[in-house]
């Protein structure tokens, strides 16, 4: 039975106290866990000492739930830990964690010696899906020690600044992006505490229904700013039992986020809204953010509306769907046949604009779309996207009429993977005028393949990791 060893380096910039603290603890697993593995902690108050058992499910492929046991085999505080798979996918899985004190902080060191079930054909498994799986969850994992460990500034006039959204994709990265420039941050999310994720410790999250305005009541006092990026669970696949839609959240949770803030004496806000808005869009998305728009411009605070184009980076989970296609199969599939035009812009150049926005006066009373410069055609975009990843797949088009066929009784599960709506929602196309933007906030936009080479095919820069095989380089 081949054995096969990961190895993976990367140094926080903490003391080895500080680090041991956050990885000893086994159930910030999770926030360093891929949210597309959906990962679960059973064990409650779970324990790192030695011959404890830990329980949890993971979901790596297709959404299948994966028990797995593990139990504490070795610690040495705070300086290494072992842990072994007692129950789960492997025939073999060991892990050993050490922590090493260095000058500029601390390396974490990760070795895991793991072998396949099922012989021959698991070891075919392993060259076609389990190492690069492997590799992408680690690769994940070092952006998100990167994220939770990276220094605050000092800022030389910190504002206090609430993020509406703030544990999702957009509103995480402007969230990010505040704090990096000395702002006090506080996050709102439906699921409070739950949604830290990568998130530094020291951003305040605030549960909050952005639905109900009795639960905004006091959140917003003493703030400065608000930013709105709104997205509700599963979009753009909408939930109307569950008050899951576009209409719920971004229309309507965006007027109680404007009441809540006149009411607070906030001083800027910034919502991010869509390109295409529009009171007479033929889409009801579209209508929504035209709604949302509404609240903002009718809030007497002063505002800046930024309608961006289809947004990519790590935690996406619209080209990154195209991606994990390209890594699980051997084609493509795509629900039409990929001649829309779109823009796409890179997420940290909408972190930097909302985060520029609650400062600048430029921004002031202003709505300004924004995209990459790059207008590329979706099917192009796809090919450069999986080609950066070096999964190069066939790409197959499907007719959108049957697909939205097919996809219509998939609406009336509790979580959908896919609807009639959704379909056109991912195959409108989305270009912009970013003129008037850079004439009044001159700024560089990054192309679509160097936004893709920060997190496509590169690692992390204090983060290395390697495969070996009995002893020698896979």
């Amino acid at each position: 039975m081949t054995t096969h060893t990961l190895v993976a380096s990367q140094i926080v910039p903490v003391d080895v106290d500080r680090a041991w603290s956050f990885f000893s603890r086994p159930e910030n697993l999770g926030r360093i866990t891929p949210a597309s593995m959906a990962f679960e902690m059973h064990t409650a108050r779970p324990a790192m000492t030695e011959g404890a058992l830990i329980d949890y499910t993971v979901r790596p492929i297709m959404g299948i739930p994966m028990p797995w046991r593990t139990r504490i085999e070795a610690i040495d505080p705070p300086i290494r830990f072992r842990d072994v798979q007692v129950r789960g996918p492997y025939k073999r899985w060991e892990h050993s964690h050490t922590l090493t004190p260095i000058a500029e902080g601390t390396r974490i060191d990760d070795r895991i010696d793991y072998e396949l079930p099922f012989g021959p054909a698991g070891e075919i498994a392993h060259r076609m899906i389990v190492r690069r799986e492997l590799e992408r969850i680690f690769r994940y994992r070092a952006r998100a020690i990167d994220s939770i460990f990276e220094p605050a500034a000092i800022g030389i006039e910190p504002r206090t600044v609430v993020v509406a959204g703030g544990s999702g994709f957009v509103g995480g990265a402007i969230a990010r992006e505040l704090r990096r420039r000395g702002d006090r941050v506080i996050v709102l999310s439906s699921r409070g505490e739950g949604a830290r994720g990568s998130m530094p410790d020291d951003i305040e999250i605030r549960r909050a229904d952005v639905r109900e305005p009795a639960s905004l009541a006091g959140l917003l006092d003493g703030a400065d700013g608000l930013v709105i990026a709104l997205a509700f669970n599963n979009s753009p696949m909408e939930n109307p039992r569950r008050g899951q839609t576009f209409m719920d959240v971004d229309a309507a949770g965006t007027e109680n986020l404007v009441a809540a803030a006149r009411s607070a004496g906030v001083q800027r806000l910034v919502y991010l809204s869509g390109a295409g808005a529009a009171v007479d869009a033929p889409k009801h998305w579209f209508r929504a953010k035209w709604r949302a728009e509404d609240a903002v411009r009718g809030s007497a605070i002063p505002a800046t509306i930024i309608r961006p184009t289809w947004i990519y980076g790590p935690d996406d989970v619209s080209l990154n769907r195209f991606i994990g296609f390209a890594r699980s199969l051997p084609v493509v599939p795509m629900t039409n046949f990929g001649r829309q035009h779109l823009a796409p812009v890179f997420i940290d150049d909408v972190a930097n604009l909302a985060a520029d926005s609650i400062r600048d006066d430029a921004a002031t009373g202003r709505a300004f779309e924004i995209g990459g410069p790059d207008t590329l055609t979706m099917r192009e975009i796809i090919t450069a996207a999986i080609t950066q990843d070096d999964h190069r797949r066939p790409i197959v088009s499907g007719p959108a009429p049957l697909i939205k066929m097919a996809a219509w009784p998939l609406k009336f599960l509790p979580t959908p993977p896919l609807t009639p709506d959704a379909v056109d929602f991912i195959n409108q196309p989305a270009t912009v005028d970013n003129a008037p933007l850079l004439d009044a906030m001159p700024r560089r936009l990054t192309p679509l393949g160097e936004g893709l080479a920060t997190y496509l095919g590169a690692p992390e820069p204090n983060a290395k990791l390697s495969f070996e095989q009995q002893g020698e380089a896979a």
